[in-house]
């Protein structure tokens, strides 16, 4: 039994070992790719369109409630302390510093993320991605590098707009519910919000973009098996997207705030 236990955890060890070694290479085969040429513009157009564009409905959708829900929880709570115009403030600041980039990068993560490994995937077990090299095309080139430049620097992007429509979430409660007026919701949000505070929420959308375009076309550049292949991939891929958003956004919360007040 014993014996069982240790073998299992020895086997389980060497494969995640396996698995962080392959990421390093992938991820160093695709910064190189980024940098040399050719550029397929055609490309970085397409994937920005699908990252970017057609993520905006969902994520607008997303902080619009988020708003919402965090000016209702934080101003009947300070309703009763008669401090429920703080509630403004308290809102931008979540919104713009946490909430609105982390919620983003986590819908728009699963949907991109799980994409792109099906995308990829399905031309991995068909063996286009083989062709490719036999064409003498670099599929880091051709496929990767566009995914993951198109996701890092759309997503600050939709995070721009989200945080304008989460703000208006918030407003739509804090007005019809808190009966705090567009005027005083407006000033004591920006008495609260610093524009340090959006920096550091714009920040931290682009390591969650990479991380989204990386983690997809990891799991789908190594898709085995079938269909079943490419639904494992997927899956994987979009669980890791958001294990790891949360896992980056603590160490960069805490970079920030050591750093800042180091200053």
């Amino acid at each position: 039994m014993i014996v069982t236990l240790v073998r299992h955890i020895g086997v389980t060890i060497m494969g995640i070992n396996k698995l962080l070694g392959q990421a390093v290479f992938f991820v160093q085969d695709t910064i190189r790719a980024i940098f040399c040429r050719p550029l397929y513009s055609r490309q970085y157009t397409e994937q920005m369109i699908k990252v970017g564009i057609c993520s905006m409905p969902i994520a607008n959708l997303t902080a619009f409630f988020v708003g919402m829900v965090i000016l209702l929880q934080t101003g009947y709570q300070l309703q009763q302390f008669g401090a429920k115009l703080y509630s403004a403030g308290i809102t931008t600041v979540a919104l713009t510093r946490e909430m609105v980039p982390v919620f983003t990068a986590m819908v728009v993560g699963s949907r991109v993320a799980a994409s792109i490994a099906a995308e990829l995937g399905s031309m991995k077990i068909t063996e286009q991605i083989d062709a490719m090299n036999a064409l003498s095309v670099n599929p880091f080139k051709y496929l990767i590098a566009p995914r993951v430049i198109a996701s890092t620097i759309m997503l600050p992007l939709i995070a721009i707009y989200a945080n304008i429509v989460g703000y208006l979430g918030g407003l739509l409660v804090g007005t019809v519910l808190l009966d705090i007026t567009p005027r005083l919701y407006y000033n004591y949000s920006l008495k609260f919000v610093s524009f340090q505070d959006i920096i550091t929420g714009l920040s931290k959308t682009f390591v969650f973009g990479a991380i989204i375009g990386i983690v997809g076309c990891f799991y789908g550049f190594r898709t085995s098996g079938g269909a079943e292949g490419v639904g494992k991939s997927t899956t994987s891929a979009v669980v890791t997207t958001l294990i790891l958003i949360l896992i980056f956004d603590y160490i960069l919360s805490s970079w920030i705030l050591f750093f800042t007040g180091m200053m």
